[in-house]
């Protein structure tokens, strides 16, 4: 021990890179985790979009960047905390035979719900503790950046835009800090006419913890060779399994389909549920809360193998745009769309280009509820199977 303390002396006073060498070299001999300050240092634009929300921003819909302190300005404890994050989700990945059928996920979930959800017909609105919703965040950070450092997935992030690593990185791309230091996890109400701004609508289900998403991923066999496959094949997976709640997106609604009061948790929107909604289905059903609750869905589970995912809202509905495919859904609920479903096609026939997106939509990066686009929300699937 006491020679490991003077060889950590030593090297502090190593140049940077000379540092950093010996230490990928003596941690891989060790066995451990890569040195992520070293890898963050080499990749600064992924390290300057690792931002935490640490104020109130004076809005839940554009969060300043004022509001945030990218990973450079961290404090030591700060930066600590997701070292040991990186690491446990590194350890967990790649140091035992099945991390897939062990998650070993210490993250309670869903959370308790810190908001008042005793009126049924009121908006659900899931907000946790700030203790929980850094957790929250530092988990998935880990894990995206031991998938990414591990080679976990055949792409990286490291050539992403910024507006890509924003969806990745970014705390303001899961949750939204309140005046009363509590965070609002995912939209409030994905359809408000205030969501009107690519980067700020979060979707309509409740982000997972990071190795249930990904073990799900990985355990139904969806990721692929590349991004374009692996979305793919979970819009394929969407389309076989997805089922449109009944009712209004309200507490008691949310009740009924998935037993909590809250936005529908990724887990059991996964797992399946029976509904107590009056008239509907009495059997397990994979109920996703419309078109927003299925962007909330695509985003949050693809976020696992880095793939970004932006959601639009046209016409009161939920879009998806496949950033660094420049690929679209028209409307969200296209997958499970009944005529679709029946027409046996893949679901990548339902994905448009930007040529036809701008095309249907027109160019503006926001809003797009315009007389002339709403017709077109859904067209793609009716292409496919008309009448």
């Amino acid at each position: 021990m006491a020679t490991l303390r003077r060889l950590a002396s030593d090297i502090a006073y190593l140049p940077e890179w000379a540092r950093c060498r010996f230490l990928r070299v003596f941690r891989s001999i060790r066995g451990r985790p890569p040195p992520l300050d070293c890898w963050l240092a080499d990749n600064p634009n992924v390290a300057a979009s690792i931002k935490w929300q640490s104020v109130y921003g004076g809005t839940a819909y554009d969060i300043p960047d004022s509001a945030k302190r990218p990973w450079p300005s961290w404090s030591d404890a700060e930066k600590q905390e997701l070292v040991i994050a990186f690491e446990a989700a590194w350890n967990w990945l790649y140091k035992q035979p099945s991390p897939f059928t062990s998650l070993n996920e210490p993250l309670a979930y869903p959370p308790l719900n810190q908001n008042s959800t005793t009126t049924d017909t009121d908006t659900p609105v899931t907000a946790v503790t700030e203790s929980y919703a850094r957790e929250l965040y530092v988990r998935w950070i880990g894990l995206n950046l031991a998938v990414e450092i591990g080679g976990h997935v055949p792409w990286s992030v490291t050539g992403y835009t910024a507006e890509q690593l924003q969806i990745i990185f970014d705390s303001a791309s899961v949750m939204v800090r309140r005046q009363d230091t509590t965070y609002v996890v995912c939209s409030i109400n994905p359809g408000h006419a205030n969501y009107v701004h690519r980067k700020d609508n979060l979707g309509g289900s409740l982000i997972a913890p990071p190795r249930f998403t990904l073990a799900f991923l990985r355990s139904a066999n969806l990721v692929g060779a590349t991004r374009a496959a692996t979305i793919t094949s979970l819009l394929n997976w969407c389309r076989d399994n997805l089922v449109h709640f009944c009712g209004y997106a309200d507490y008691g609604t949310m009740d009924q389909h998935w037993q909590y009061r809250g936005l529908p948790p990724i887990t059991r929107v996964i797992g399946g549920t029976i509904p107590t909604y009056p008239g509907a289905m009495t059997t397990t059903e994979h109920w996703t809360a419309g078109c927003h609750g299925t962007t909330g869905l695509l985003r949050n589970v693809l976020r696992a193998v880095n793939i970004p995912v932006q959601i639009l809202r046209v016409c009161g509905h939920g879009q998806v745009h496949f950033l660094t495919e420049g690929t679209y859904l028209d409307h969200a609920d296209n997958p499970y769309n009944s005529g679709f479903k029946a027409s046996g096609l893949p679901a990548a026939d339902l994905l448009i280009d930007e040529t036809t997106y701008t095309t249907w939509f027109g160019t503006s990066l926001d809003n797009h509820d315009t007389p002339a686009a709403c017709p077109n929300v859904g067209r793609r699937a009716m292409e496919l199977t008309p009448p």
